[in-house]
């Protein structure tokens, strides 16, 4: 029995926290939803990255919002000023509720969400990273340098490999002004060991092509989706 360990549909995500409260509705072409704030009044002003994509929209006086779809399996990135940054993965269906918390509050660093959802707070370097940027940064070599990175790498976890179990695993963090990978976390993650695995992955890699803003390097935060597959001769 062999394994294979499968590069993500596209890369995802970065974070963002306030005090609100996110409902999320999946359509064919779009999200839509309402940011509030922790006390239950909507949020306007905030915005909605699709990282990967340069889908953007913001909140209306309503806290409503709607942004397309332009990859598969998105992450949203909701960021407001005085709040901190959260990276959302919305679930395959059904509605998605996350509280979130101002900077300046009193609540708790940790965002809590409805059962089924996977939301993270995020780390320091990750909440002051840009979501987006003019040139996103990239793995140096492009997609097939990473997919041979990946084959070179990756050690399938022997208990998940002896029980034919698969993993898909979503990893946060940041890539710097010189392309190094800063502050990585697992963001959605699905136990068995690969959350292990594919963090180690995400830290051992060489240096990015960093993202760039007006022609100058920048700090963005990315998130990408490391899919570990059995394969059976």
């Amino acid at each position: 029995m062999g394994h294979a360990l499968l590069p993500p549909s596209g890369p995802v995500a970065p974070p963002l926290k306030t005090p609100t409260s996110v409902g999320l509705v999946r359509s064919a072409a779009a999200l839509s939803g309402r940011v509030l704030t922790e006390a239950g009044a909507p949020l306007p002003g905030v915005i909605i990255v699709v990282q990967g994509s340069p889908s953007v929209s913001s909140t209306n006086s309503d806290g409503r919002f709607l942004v397309p779809l332009a990859v598969a399996d998105p992450v949203l990135v909701f960021s407001c000023a005085g709040y901190r940054a959260q990276t959302v993965v919305p679930p395959a269906e059904g509605p998605l509720s996350v509280t979130m918390y101002a900077t300046t509050g009193s609540g708790s660093d940790a965002a809590t969400a409805t059962a089924g959802s996977a939301v993270s707070a995020g780390g320091r370097a990750r909440a002051a990273a840009l979501p987006f940027a003019q040139v996103m940064p990239a793995f140096t070599g492009g997609e097939e340098a990473y997919k041979t990175y990946l084959r070179e790498n990756a050690h399938y976890p022997a208990d998940a490999q002896a029980q034919s179990l698969r993993g898909e695993v979503y990893v946060g963090f940041v890539v710097d002004e010189q392309g190094r990978i800063c502050d990585a976390e697992v963001v959605k993650g699905c136990g068995h060991g690969f959350d292990e695995e594919a963090l180690r992955l995400i830290r051992l890699m060489p240096w990015w092509q960093p993202g760039l803003d007006e022609g100058k390097p920048v700090r963005v935060a990315r998130t990408l989706r490391i899919i570990f597959r059995v394969q059976k001769p």
